[in-house]
């Protein structure tokens, strides 16, 4: 009898290709995540931001070291998990030299992956944070032999022994608990879920996010997920037992009824009805009236639009107001109405809570802790929400409104401004911003926060002002929808609601039809972006709803208005042709469609608009565009790293000064106004 002959090498590749996968075609949720794991750490703008900012705190930092104790747990949980899956009872596994090779070694080759991919994400030469997780990715590969080698749980057999029958759920259970293995696995996964969900369920303000930041609370939560995902596909059977495919089911029947998205309410005695809300008309006497000065006055009224664009939006619109406060004596008492779109809206909110809270002659010194708001981390509180508590609520039938993530990124605002500027004032209602003990406070700029009504796809501001919607045409009202006003904070979510970061906020009113029932009619307030990412559209219809009021002005008490609408942009404005994209090409050009088109379309109102307002002569109007110097590298997400921050910072510095032509003609148009300061 000759012996075999040895086996091509192309005989190797075949034999090794169908015995991998046989071995993962049941750990196919650990390649999954680890793969989707890859995408979140290393492809987002906010992702190198969030590294970035590890980064430059050094290898010492705290946060440093909960990137390496994450990663230590990732990768435990990653080798126990596809031990569990391949080597307790998989059925039908042939086994032959190749097939129990990758049994034995893809495992560890699994474990060492999550340190590799940390490695690769923080990867910059001159820096010792990649070299030490790749220190660390070996030495989960020498603890992995030696758990093998020396503790009897971890041992590998030397022949594999798995049945040929399938088994019910029951026995499958018992089998797993039984292994000493599966027992510890499904012990260290349970124990630290239990762990994570009470550690990131606590109060925001105790600040326990924000000390780990969001990468290390990412990496938890994949954590988490990979350990659940295995176990599920442990006991799935696609013939007798598609546990994934019923889950998955379940999950789509219960959403029905477990909505916890409905907006808060603001109730109590001091919260002002909606119904007491001026008017446009009647609000812009009174804002007239209290800087009227004497018959033939010159008046300047600025509406500002801010852009969205998340934290990079919230920090420029913020530093542009306040740049344009110190180098125009009077500018803030002049603008009349801020209409915010995403970030940019929250940049308003921020902003108009920081005017009233703080008297003129205090504010330059106060910046400083105002800027340390808006720089503020609000990424880790609605990522740990979004992993932890609102998983619980995915699971329940019932809806809990607490574990709501967009709740969590509310409080987490109000909790920075609590405990930089030492006041409650996000807390308090949308309409209480402006009551003082001696009535309305006309020295603030009105809000129009912009948000987009998913069901209809309709615009839907939520303002403190009482909208005509003659001049503001197919414009849902937030508050009216509601019947009553809103916390500060949820007015600022409203506008800010970025795709999977936050949920949409359910908004709803009851009607009460002929026959008795009720008929919940409303809908989802989603990003304002949707809709009309700049803003101007807005600011556009609320001047031609002050237009007649300017000209009665003008001919009956010889007032003269003159308005400014001043566009914050920042997003990009470059209209060179792209580099094109074909890698799943089926996924990624809509995504890239939509959000391109979501940045680029403002830059093409601003192009219209700045055309309209050179044909607006009654009232002349003047419209000036602010741009942020695009840089690709600034976050949209909820958090920037302190470099960031400070160079859009030295952006509005450098900027938004004298130099520019515009503003000079601005601060010279209040100058002849008689327009100034004012101490409060």
């Amino acid at each position: 009898m000759q012996p075999a002959s040895p086996q091509s090498f192309s005989q190797h590749v075949r034999n090794y290709t169908i015995a991998f996968y046989q071995t993962q075609r049941n750990a196919f949720v650990v390649i999954i995540t680890l793969l989707i794991s890859l995408y979140i750490l290393t492809v987002p703008d906010q992702a190198a931001d969030m590294i970035n900012a590890v980064i430059d705190d050094g290898v010492f930092h705290s946060l440093f070291q909960y990137i390496l104790l994450s990663t230590f747990l990732w990768s435990w949980i990653v080798y126990g998990s596809t031990r569990m899956i391949l080597h307790i009872s998989p059925v039908g596994l042939r086994i032959n030299k190749e097939c129990d090779q990758l049994l034995r070694w893809l495992p560890k080759l699994g474990g060492i992956i999550p340190a590799l991919i940390l490695a690769y994400a923080f990867w910059k030469p001159d820096r010792w944070q990649p070299y030490l997780l790749l220190l660390e990715s070996g030495l989960m590969f020498v603890q992995f032999r030696l758990a093998e080698k020396f503790i009897p749980v971890f041992a590998l057999p030397i022949h594999w022994r798995f049945s040929d029958r399938y088994t019910n759920l029951t026995q499958e259970v018992r089998g797993l608990w039984r292994h000493p293995l599966g027992r510890l696995v499904i012990g260290a996964g349970v124990l630290l879920t239990f762990f994570w969900l009470v550690l990131f369920s606590l109060p925001v303000e105790w600040e326990i996010a924000r000390r780990f930041r969001p990468t290390a609370i990412i990496i938890f939560g994949i954590t988490m997920y990979t350990f659940w995902g295995s176990l599920v596909v442990y006991f799935n059977d696609y013939r007798y037992r598609p546990l994934v495919l019923l889950a998955l089911v379940y999950l789509v029947i219960i959403s029905a009824f477990n909505d916890n998205t409905h907006v808060r309410q603001a109730m109590g005695k001091t919260v002002p009805l909606i119904s007491e809300r001026p008017t446009v008309e009647a609000h812009f006497a009174q804002w007239v009236a209290a800087r009227r000065q004497e018959e033939g006055d010159t008046i300047p009224l600025v509406l500002v639009a801010a852009e969205g664009g998340g934290i990079r939006a919230l920090n420029w619109t913020a530093e542009t107001l306040i740049r344009l406060d110190s180098i125009i004596p009077g500018f803030s008492r002049h603008v009349y109405a801020l209409s915010g779109v995403s970030g940019g809206g929250v940049g308003t909110v921020f902003y108009t809570a920081f005017l009233r809270d703080v008297a003129e002659i205090n504010r330059n010194s106060r910046f400083e802790q105002f800027r340390k708001v808006i720089r503020d981390d609000y990424l880790s509180a609605v990522s740990s929400a979004l992993l932890f508590p609102e998983s619980i609520q995915r699971l329940i039938p019932v809806p809990f409104p607490a574990l709501e993530r967009a709740k969590w990124l509310e409080d987490s605002w109000s909790d920075s401004y609590r405990n930089n500027l030492g006041l409650p004032t996000l807390d308090s209602s949308l309409t209480q911003l402006y009551q003082t003990p001696n009535g309305y406070n006309y020295n603030l700029p009105s809000l129009l926060l912009n948000g987009t009504l998913a069901e209809s796809g309709q615009k839907i501001i939520t303002s403190n002002l009482k909208l005509d919607p003659h001049y503001f045409k197919n414009v849902v009202s937030t508050l009216d929808v509601v019947g009553t006003d809103v916390p500060l904070k949820t007015a600022a979510s409203l506008c800010s609601r970025f795709p999977v970061v936050t949920n949409g906020g359910l908004i709803q009113r009851d009607t009460l039809l002929s026959n008795g029932h009720k008929q919940h009619y409303g809908g989802h307030v989603v990003d304002g972006g949707y809709f009309d990412n700049s803003g101007v559209e807005t600011c556009i219809q609320l001047l031609n709803n002050l237009v007649p009021s300017i000209r009665r002005l003008d001919t009956a008490e010889r007032v003269t208005i003159i308005p400014y609408i001043l566009f914050i942009q920042n997003s990009n404005t470059i209209g060179s042709l792209p580099r094109k994209r074909s890698i799943l090409q089926e996924i990624q050009v809509p995504l890239l469609a939509f959000f391109n088109a979501w940045d680029n379309g403002s830059t093409t109102r601003d192009n219209m608009f700045n055309s309209f307002m050179d044909r607006f002569t009654n009232p002349k109007t003047n419209y000036l565009t602010l741009r942020l110097a695009y840089n690709e590298k600034y976050p949209l997400g909820w958090f920037m790293s302190d470099s960031v921050a400070r160079n859009i910072s030295q952006q509005a510095k450098d900027s938004i000064s004298l130099k520019n032509k515009e503003l000079v003609r601005l601060k010279s148009a209040f100058r002849q106004m008689k327009v100034k300061r004012v101490v409060n």
